[in-house]
């Protein structure tokens, strides 16, 4: 442990060494989670600009010059290399800052060895080991689990991060991309397909890791003993397995560093050891968007907003049927939670992808619509900005950004997307409510419009709606919503882009024109501001040009 660690948290240590073992897995138990649905972001990296000032552009301060993007949950990384060179303390008053801005629950990207922890060993011919030497050290020192055992470079590293970190991050995510496949073929391929990673376990030399994958299960085995023997609460992610085939290849095999076969000392699948299955979700390349067409000989496509979101949800489906055929459902053991630790569509078309203003915050408000009805815990966007000015783009994660390219001359002077709009809007009117199955039945939506509704504290509904967008490179759409009388009669309609505007229009009668662009009413029986009744030394102000058109009391003295 570093020098600088001891001299500035002590107690941590103190406190780290009186962990025990955890003598369950999360085949016994995954931890109900008492949050709520969070929009997210990941923040990249900007010259010139810490990582402080990249959460205030994420979050915003409340005011018209830095209204932030909605963000309320950050997916950073705390890697090995980093705070072996710079101490394990060091980011510690840039998180107690995020809580401040509203930040909170974070997801923290763990892994990536400085070279002396290394492994050296060579897999593939040509390329080293990514991951951390002495994987299969004892994790502890002794049989009760009181100390951590310094030989396991990765348990030692996790150990001292959680310790510090513990109050501000909830996810801890164990890798970024496991998973990537550097030949861009193999880990698409269908069971009985030459070289598929469903029949056969991925080779080194393919994909990020560069080790066996047993080593990675190892890794997940590692986390899950440390992580929860300081915070029993806390998560460990699997995120960014790109393929369901590599999900397979981590449910199947156990951390036998011989071959993943099960023994007495490696007795569990990798599905033991994480609670949260997270994934990346980009519409416009992952399938979503085009089905072949027996009949052409061709592609058909649907590249809007709609189908995107759909894509969204059909990519969760795909990785929770390989789980539930490991027994994650609920049944046999209990299900993973969800996260989306990557998601986004361009701005513009490249090549045959989509890729439009419109079409971006379109997709962001119903995909954040989606996911708190689907208890997905976090939609971390990529990313907070975009890496080059909308001219010079070649390639589609050039301009994928809640903010154009971050401006040097200062956080008031960036520009944000429409996309960052939009969510800052869903933030401000949807975050703090909860999602209503009943009253969204209620609502007796055409078959040609989507929707949801959610409620406040009082019971007051807000209805998010719009009409399906169907047509290939179109977010042009149109239905036409009867509002049903038990809804009530009156409503304060806002924007996408009310964040901005901070307008708000009063809908009288039962019909709304919907397009392919979501709106959000919000139920109100009176005019804005309108007295409406009062009790001795009591009035009731029903205030209907807030967010949550909530009901709120004074109560006065005298006579």
């Amino acid at each position: 442990m570093s020098q600088r660690f001891f001299q500035i948290y002590p107690f941590l240590f103190f406190v780290g060494i009186l962990t025990a073992q955890v003598d369950y897995t999360a085949n016994d138990v995954v931890p109900a989670y008492d949050g709520r649905f969070r929009p997210a972001v990941n923040l990249g990296q900007y010259p010139g600009y810490e990582t402080t000032d990249l959460a205030l552009l994420a979050a915003g301060n409340g005011t018209p010059a830095l209204p932030g993007v909605g963000a309320k949950a950050l997916r950073p990384g705390l890697f090995g290399d980093y705070v072996e060179n710079y101490g394990y303390a060091e980011q510690l008053p840039a998180y107690q800052q995020f809580e401040q801005l509203g930040l909170s629950d974070h997801t923290l990207i763990v892994g990536f060895p400085p070279d002396w922890q290394r492994e050296p060993n060579f897999y593939c011919a040509t390329e080293q080991s990514t991951l951390y030497a002495n994987l299969y050290e004892p994790i502890w020192d002794d049989n009760n689990g009181t100390a951590i055992n310094e030989n396991n470079f990765y348990a030692a590293y996790l150990h001292q991060l959680v310790g510090i970190y513990q109050d501000h991050v909830h996810f801890w995510e164990i890798w970024n991309e496991p998973g990537f496949d550097y030949t861009g073929a193999k880990g698409w391929l269908p069971p009985g397909a030459p070289g598929n990673w469903w029949d056969n376990n991925p080779d080194p030399c393919d994909y990020k890791l560069r080790a066996p994958i047993f080593h990675y299960v190892r890794l997940l085995r590692i986390s899950y003993e440390v992580i929860k023997s300081i915070d029993p609460d806390a998560y460990v992610v699997v995120s960014g397995t790109g393929y369901a085939s590599f999900l397979d290849a981590i449910l199947r095999n156990t951390d036998n560093p011989l071959d993943g076969s099960v023994t007495d000392d490696y007795p569990l699948g990798g599905g033991a050891y994480f609670d949260v299955m997270g994934y990346h979700s980009y519409p416009h390349f992952d399938g979503s968007l085009r089905a072949w067409n027996d009949a052409t000989n061709d592609w058909d496509y649907f590249r809007h907003s709609d189908a995107a979101t759909a894509g969204v949800m059909s990519t969760r489906d795909q990785f929770q049927h390989v789980l539930a055929q490991y027994g994650y459902d609920g049944a046999t053991y209990p299900q993973k939670e969800w996260t989306i630790t990557e998601i986004n569509l361009p701005r513009r078309e490249f090549g045959e992808f989509i890729g439009s203003a419109e079409a971006q915050r379109n997709f962001m408000i119903k995909t954040a619509v989606r996911c708190k009805q689907e208890d997905i815990w976090q939609m971390q966007v990529y990313k907070l900005a975009e890496d080059t000015d909308y001219d010079d783009a070649t390639f589609e994660f050039d301009l994928m950004g809640l903010y154009q390219r971050i401006d040097p001359a200062g956080q008031n002077f960036q520009t944000r997307n429409e996309e960052g709009i939009a969510l800052a809007t869903f933030t401000d009117l949807i975050y703090h409510l909860d999602y209503d199955p009943s009253a969204t039945a209620a609502m007796d939506l055409p078959a040609g419009a989507a929707g949801a509704a959610f409620v406040d504290a009082y019971g007051t509904p807000t209805y998010v709606v719009w009409a399906k967008t169907i047509e290939d490179q179109s977010e042009t759409a149109a239905a036409t919503w009867d509002i049903p009388a038990a809804l009530g009669d009156r409503f304060l309609l806002r924007e996408w882009d009310h964040n901005q505007t901070k307008d708000i229009a009063t809908l009288d009668g039962s019909t709304l024109e919907l397009t392919g662009t979501p709106v959000f009413l919000t139920a109100s029986r009176i005019a804005p501001n309108a007295l409406v009744g009062c009790a001795p030394f009591q009035w009731q102000l029903q205030v209907t040009d807030v967010p949550n058109a909530a009901t709120y009391y004074w109560t006065f003295g005298g006579d």
